[in-house]
């Protein structure tokens, strides 16, 4: 465990104290660690980062990207799974905003093309540049590739772009076109944990069978799963936070299985912020500028509502992090593990490291340091007890919605957290109940 919370920590720091900005210009050299034809640049300078679009290879592969770790990640069993590729061999097209200077958090697209180009289509970059979005997109990463080696070229993009630019990790997004877009929407919430949203275009996958207008009484048609379920943990956050666009044409092929992947798949199973987009008259192609901005500003309105629900629920498992650390150090050190892991992009992740640097230090010091809440003119947070009573009226009105995925969240949470309440009993005979009648 020690060295685990240690790696996670340093990981963070380090992600902290990045300044963001590549070094590289548009005639100059790259960034460090991307190889190009630019000319080198002296080892004393401090230049702009690398504006524009430019053709990049990178030296260092994500150590997500495998084919055994994605498969694995998928719940996938594979009789003959591809070989992995020569990462080295591998190229990506880069489009940087000419408004980006590394002082400001810019978002991030990571596009799965149909074709052998990643570039962003002409049309596109005046958008990326007014909404500031940074490009990613791998070459030669198209339909005629396997999945496993498209998402893996997708998860190489993120990791390698993240460490050479100010990235807003709430606005990294992954995006395709046609078989691109069915690759994006799989990718998007399996790793909902790495990207905050997917923006699918004429073409989406979905993990569960779909009701096919050509059924009838005697005979069911459906399209079936194109893939696994994501993991129930990861499901739950794609739910609750992930943002999620589907764009099709009125003409396009793929309009009437977007339409019920909207309608059956994602609205049925209640993810928070699903958007259909229909451009009229648009057949199987590129869309129009003005319908991919539509998209954009689809997948960015829900983010101040987004940012204030994760920053009060890391404020809460920040506080019941320290309950247990106080009642049980190894289990609180999970707890800002957790923490750590899910909340990265809080204000209350930094004093999730300082307390895990404690606990890991100085245990006893650990126990007894308090959170800082954001305002010092606020209360001392509430004993145990009363938070608990909080949870449980929150998770009864769930239940009362019909959430009752949210409703066994905050059940689970109350029986862990004060397992010595009477909530937690009360939440008991409640998950019993609900248990029963499944």
């Amino acid at each position: 465990m020690t060295r685990l919370s240690t790696t996670m920590l340093c990981a963070l720091l380090l992600i902290a104290a990045a300044p963001g900005g590549a070094s590289g210009d548009e005639t100059g050299g790259a960034p460090p660690g991307v190889q190009d034809d630019a000319a080198s640049q002296s080892p004393n300078t401090d230049p702009p980062p690398r504006l524009g679009r430019y053709n990049a290879t990178f030296d260092q592969r994500s150590s997500l990207s495998t084919v055994e770790t994605i498969t694995t990640r998928f719940r996938a069993e594979l009789k003959d799974p591809p070989a992995d590729y020569a990462f080295p061999d591998e190229s990506f097209e880069v489009y940087i905003p000419a408004n980006y200077d590394g002082t400001e958090r810019f978002g991030l697209i990571v596009w799965v093309s149909p074709g052998p180009n990643g570039a962003p289509p002409q049309p596109f970059r005046t958008i990326l540049d007014k909404h500031k979005l940074i490009w990613i997109g791998a070459n030669n990463a198209g339909n005629p590739r396997t999945f496993w080696h498209r998402a893996g070229l997708a998860l190489d993009a993120l990791h390698n772009i993240t460490q050479h630019y100010h990235i807003d990790p709430m606005r990294t997004y992954v995006s395709g076109l046609s078989g691109g877009g069915r690759c994006s929407s799989r990718i998007g919430l399996t790793y909902a944990d790495l990207f905050a949203g997917a923006f699918p275009i004429i073409g989406v996958d979905y993990f569960k069978k779909l009701p096919h207008p050509d059924s009838t009484a005697t005979k069911l048609v459906f399209w079936g799963a194109k893939f696994n379920p994501p993991s129930p943990r990861i499901l739950r956050k794609a739910k609750r936070d992930g943002r999620y666009v589907l764009l099709t044409g009125e003409t396009d092929g793929n309009r009437l299985q977007t339409l019920v992947t909207y309608q059956y798949g994602f609205k049925r199973a209640r993810f928070s912020y699903i958007t259909y987009l229909e451009a009229p008259g648009m057949g199987h192609t590129v869309p129009p500028p003005d319908w991919f901005e539509k998209g954009i500003t689809a997948l960015d309105a829900p983010l101040p509502e987004v940012r204030e629900r994760r920053e009060k629920e890391a404020e809460r498992k920040l506080a019941r992090a320290m309950d247990r650390l106080q009642r049980s150090p190894p289990h609180g050190i999970e707890a800002l593990e957790e923490l750590l892991r899910d909340f990265p992009d809080t204000t209350f992740a930094t004093q999730a490291a300082e307390q895990l640097k404690l606990a890991l230090e100085n245990p006893a010091a650990a126990q007894t340091a308090k959170p800082k809440s954001k305002d010092t003119d606020q209360p001392k947070p509430s004993p145990p007890s009363d938070r608990a009573r909080e949870d449980m009226a929150l998770a009864r009105n769930y239940l009362q919605a019909g959430r009752t995925d949210l409703a066994r969240d905050l059940f689970n949470q109350v029986i862990e957290y004060y397992p010595d309440t009477d909530e937690a009993e009360q939440a008991k005979a409640l998950l019993e109940g609900m248990t029963a009648q499944d």
